[in-house]
């Protein structure tokens, strides 16, 4: 099928159902800001940051993400330029951690990465191919005219990778910053306008930038283009985006392709960025909060970073974030920043109950090493999802998404049709009720599920048997036979058999 490269040509292409049963998937970001692997690890979180982004104060390079030491390493006087002139001298360029990450890259354990992202339950893989501080982690014949010719990873990271996560039953797609390059420029990001001029990089760096994606989609066929920071004015993206679908019927386009409109007259540019700037400062000043438009281009997935909606999404919508408060690697990120396996089972299941997916990160180290501290809490996910992924994988939102058990703790909700995975027993219609405790008592209430009260058949996932239960107006009333083991959290099944 050739698709057209408009919006409503595109829009009538049904958004692949693998990706909605997915529920979830796992980030990789990895490249030479993991060889210093280092932010400020008093800088606050994302939230912290785009609330001084946005508001125009100049963030002076305080941001939380290690993968953009580049953008702070040019703040005069950041933690980071001050941390690199201590550990690594004055002379010592970005560039230079080049001979060290490709060395370590050279004995990165792919199939290694691949077991643990199985392990953990995960149905598909988003590699960063270039972030950006513009160094490619392919092959690329697409030269960059700001940087000496081959300039770009010794090893094909990417295919291997992919190789490596398609051999274990996964989906791979590939993420590409495509609305800023810092090798095409030499200004920081400090504020939302500094941001915005970033983005007016020219035709020559659309240019650029498009025959890259041309490139990874012809190479790898990724079944996710997860563009990031927006698009240049030219091209159109839907020129990439009809481009990929032809060759891959069943991928899927984020929505992180704004294109940098104000890029061609120079004048216009100026006064629209001051605009801006009084704009954000004084929406700032009012306390009111600055949400992103909705997309006017086409897209499959909406995407949330850090931040969890607050009510479902009618659309395919993913949600992602770090372990703790970096994408790349921070060697000096606090133990107690970091999520647990618990923590991770419990937003898996909020995000469930809304219809999205989770797109959990990992940072691996300059040596190509995933930590231990980030291992950990993936694979205590995967066990539980062994147990319980009935509740999550091929789900999708319910009439509400939460209520609360008799004493108070929280209940996400989640709904098949039809059957579950595993040994059969969910089949017909089934509402998940996922209490997010880990020790039940052998009676449990919950509150308010008089829409299911002629449901007759309940189960405690990990056990056969069928529960005495028993409703009081709205609510439900359970008796286990005996307490169940400490789990990250617990699931009852209701089923109205077919």
């Amino acid at each position: 099928m050739n698709f057209q490269a408009d919006k409503r040509s595109l829009d009538a292409r049904p958004v692949p159902s693998w990706y909605q049963d997915a529920k979830l998937g796992i980030f990789v970001h990895w490249g030479l800001y993991s060889v210093p692997a280092y932010a400020d690890p008093t800088s606050g979180d994302f939230a912290d940051f785009m609330r001084d982004l946005t508001a125009g104060r100049d963030t002076a390079g305080r941001i939380p993400y290690a993968e953009w030491y580049l953008n702070s390493l040019r703040v005069p006087g950041s933690p980071t330029a001050r941390h690199h002139e201590r550990t690594y001298g004055s002379d010592h360029s970005y560039f230079d951690f080049r001979r060290q990450f490709d060395e370590g890259a050279t004995r990165a354990d792919f199939d290694a990465w691949a077991e643990l992202f199985t392990e953990a339950g995960a149905r598909y893989a988003v590699m960063v191919t270039r972030h950006l501080d513009g160094y490619p982690l392919w092959p690329t014949i697409v030269p960059n005219p700001h940087m000496p010719a081959n300039f770009h990873a010794d090893r094909d990271l990417v295919g291997d990778l992919t190789a490596a996560v398609r051999a274990r039953g996964l989906r791979m797609g590939l993420y590409y910053a495509g609305g800023i390059d810092w090798t095409f420029t030499d200004r920081p990001i400090r504020t939302m306008t500094d941001l915005m001029r970033a983005q007016s990089l020219g035709r020559d760096y659309g240019r650029y930038a498009a025959a890259h994606w041309r490139e990874l989609i012809e190479a790898y066929q990724p079944s996710i283009l997860w563009n990031d920071m927006g698009w240049p004015a030219d091209p159109d993206p839907h020129e990439i985006f009809a481009f990929y679908y032809d060759r891959v019927g069943d991928g899927l386009v984020n929505d992180r392709w704004t294109q940098a409109s104000t890029s061609r007259n120079k004048v216009f540019r100026a006064l629209y960025l001051a605009f801006v700037s009084a704009a954000l400062k004084a929406a700032a000043r009012g306390g009111r909060k600055i949400t992103p438009p909705t997309p006017t281009f086409h897209h499959d997935i909406r995407t949330h970073e850090y931040d969890v909606p607050r009510t479902p999404v009618t659309s395919a919508w993913e949600l992602t974030r770090g372990i703790g408060r970096s994408f790349g690697y921070n060697a000096e990120e606090p133990a107690g920043d970091l999520l647990t396996g618990t923590d991770l089972v419990c937003l898996l299941a909020e995000v469930a109950s809304l219809g999205g997916n989770l797109l959990i990160n990992v940072g691996p180290d300059g040596q190509g090493r995933i930590p231990a501290s980030q291992q950990r809490p993936l694979r205590e996910l995967g066990a539980w999802l062994k147990v319980h992924g009935e509740a999550i994988y091929g789900t999708r939102s319910w009439t509400r998404p939460e209520t609360t058990t008799g004493d108070g703790q929280r209940v996400r909700l989640t709904h098949r049709v039809d059957p579950g995975p595993g040994d059969g027993n969910g089949t017909g219609d089934t509402v998940y009720a996922i209490l997010l405790t880990e020790s039940l008592g052998d009676n449990i209430v919950v509150r308010d599920l008089a829409a299911l009260a002629g449901r007759r058949r309940i189960r405690l996932l990990g056990t056969d048997a069928d529960l005495d239960h028993a409703w009081s107006g709205p609510d439900l009333h359970v008796r286990l036979p005996a307490p169940p083991p400490h789990r990250a959290a617990h699931v009852l099944a209701l089923t109205v058999e077919p």
